[in-house]
């Protein structure tokens, strides 16, 4: 079974960026794994980062509240951290790379939706060039 979890808070730490939110939700003892994946929800306007267990997936949105700090990540070349509150912190591998592509992609294109197209052009747009 797929979990979700919510970025709730995000912060700058010295070289990175910390995406923060509460994993009491999740069996205690799970082996988590970044898996340098990102998906696109374009009902919820958030980037999906995923993470692996042996056996399922972790689903941690990133609503759009936090777009700016995933900006920082790309254009002040800062690593993305994934702190749970129960499960300890994870570099976000892959992030910078799947971001570039999706923010491409969406840009200019209305099959993600108007709103997710408009919202991405809209914090993204000088990353994009």
């Amino acid at each position: 079974m797929t979990a979700r979890l919510e970025v709730t808070t995000s912060e700058v730490k010295d070289n990175t960026i910390q995406f923060n939110c509460k994993s009491e939700s999740l069996e205690k003892d799970l082996k988590l794994e970044p898996s340098g994946q990102v998906l696109v929800d374009s009902d919820s306007l958030s980037f999906i980062y995923i993470l692996e267990t042996d056996d399922s997936f972790i689903y941690v949105s990133i609503p759009k509240d936090h777009w700016t700090e995933l900006k920082t990540v790309l254009t002040d070349d800062k690593e993305g951290v994934l702190s749970l509150s129960h499960h300890g912190s994870f570099p976000m591998d892959g992030l910078s790379e799947e971001l570039e592509y999706l923010i491409q992609n969406i840009s200019g294109n209305a099959n993600y939706g108007s709103e997710m197209m408009s919202s991405v052009e809209e914090i993204f747009e000088p990353v994009k060039e």
